[in-house]
């Protein structure tokens, strides 16, 4: 019997987000150190789903449904523990059944989502770890998938994933979003989190694919869920959302048919997606309107500019270099200086952009980077150096781990 496609459309959903929302819902009540247990539960309950319903059909409430049927199997794990109190299982089944009288569950499997959000990010817990955990409960990937996501071996992330629970467990982490003086730097940790998420899905640093979409599309609906909250509607969010957004919407046109890695110059722009292009300005513009600046509105501003351009002539290469200044005043950091490089080579030429690469070749976290070594490379190339263009871009090659940015650099090897 085959299995309908509208059944497999819903189990697909539900491992992939309701999961963590169930995982949250039943840790905020049941507490984390019952975490290992609750994943058990909630698997198990997905299991029974893929099986009840591909022959009895979907009940009204999917959700539900599977709220209930992992409360019970955890209670049932509960009931087998030979060293749990008899008066602590009866706790327990009050607590059960107290959850299900709530009239809102959509609400608060909402809410607890965020609890376990703001618990996965907790600054006692190792950034790695935190990047683990929000992929593994909230995102509802196996193993094997955040093996692939993260290119690490999958015993590699089980064994992590133990201990980034342990730290969880035994940090005593309430699941709860801190208000007051407290919420800045803890949503701040969120979207640092989610931030390099979204990074390693749009610029995978290694292997075969150029972008991995489902780390992006997760990053986006985690930020998502963080704007349901008027509380949590800071400009920080807004400003992250909105460069997400833009750097979306050129995925259309970043690759060629034969997966060949396309610049800004070399794109066609007509597959630029216009409705994400108007969200992103939309959240810009939000942003914008609080008065504050931060790290991540000005580099929505700077996607911003190149998605306004009808074509790369018209981009505006003043512009982006005054965003870069901001930025460097707002933080000085030697990779900022380096893509600011890119916009100095199209504002005063290429000798002004190698006497700046002069500078930052002798900062140390530069020299392994290979882009340090491709922008140069370009500046060569149009000052007609091309034996310097030559070398740099083998050096960029020899340092750079994604195949399609190698292929890429091959091919400018290959024009001089």
């Amino acid at each position: 019997m085959a299995v309908p496609e509208a059944f497999e459309s819903v189990v697909d959903h539900f491992f992939r987000h309701e999961y963590g929302r169930v995982t949250s819902f039943l840790s905020h009540r049941f507490g984390t150190t019952h975490l290992e247990q609750i994943e058990d539960a909630v698997q198990e309950a997905l299991y029974k789903a893929m099986k009840a319903w591909a022959y009895g059909g979907l009940p009204d409430s999917p959700t539900a449904w599977i709220v209930k049927t992992a409360q019970n199997n955890l209670m049932d794990q509960v009931r087998r523990q030979q060293n749990f109190e008899a008066k602590h299982a009866d706790e327990w089944v009050r607590m059960n059944e107290t959850v299900m009288e709530a009239e809102d569950l959509d609400e608060e499997l909402t809410d607890d989502t965020l609890r376990m959000m703001f618990a996965c990010c907790h600054p006692s817990i190792r950034q790695d770890y935190q990047v683990l955990l929000t992929l593994k409960i909230l995102c509802g990937l196996n193993n094997r998938e955040v093996a692939r996501a993260l290119l690490k071996k999958e015993d590699t992330i089980a064994k992590g994933y133990t201990r980034a629970r342990q730290q969880l467990r035994e940090g005593n982490i309430e699941l709860t979003v801190p208000l007051g003086a407290g919420l800045g730097e803890r949503l701040d940790q969120v979207l640092k989190v989610l931030y390099l998420l979204f990074n390693e899905g749009y610029t995978a640093s290694e292997g075969s694919d150029l972008v991995r979409l489902d780390l992006c599309a997760e990053a986006i609906r985690l930020s998502e869920l963080i704007l349901e909250r008027p509380l949590l509607r800071k400009p920080q969010v807004h400003g992250l959302m909105a460069l997400m957004l833009f750097q979306v919407s050129r995925f259309p046109a970043r690759q060629d048919e034969e997966g060949r890695l396309l610049t800004l110059e070399e794109q066609d722009r007509s597959l630029w997606d216009q409705r994400l292009i108007r969200q992103a300005h939309n959240h810009l513009q939000t942003a914008s309107a609080f008065g504050q600046v931060n790290d991540y509105i000005l580099q929505a501003a700077m996607a911003g500019v190149h998605a306004t351009a009808p074509d790369f002539e018209s981009t505006n290469w003043q512009a982006l270099l005054g965003i870069y200044d901001a930025q460097l005043r707002l933080n000085p950091n030697p990779v900022i200086r380096l893509n600011r490089v890119v916009v100095v080579q199209k504002v005063h030429g290429s000798a002004a952009a190698l006497r700046e690469l002069d500078i930052l070749s002798e900062i140390p976290t530069l020299q392994d980077y290979y882009l340090l070594y491709a922008i140069r490379a370009e500046a060569f190339k149009e000052l007609g150096i091309g034996d310097a263009a030559r070398e740099d871009l083998q050096t960029a090659l020899k340092l750079t781990r994604n195949d399609r940015e190698r292929a890429y650099l091959e091919e400018k090897l290959l024009t001089l």
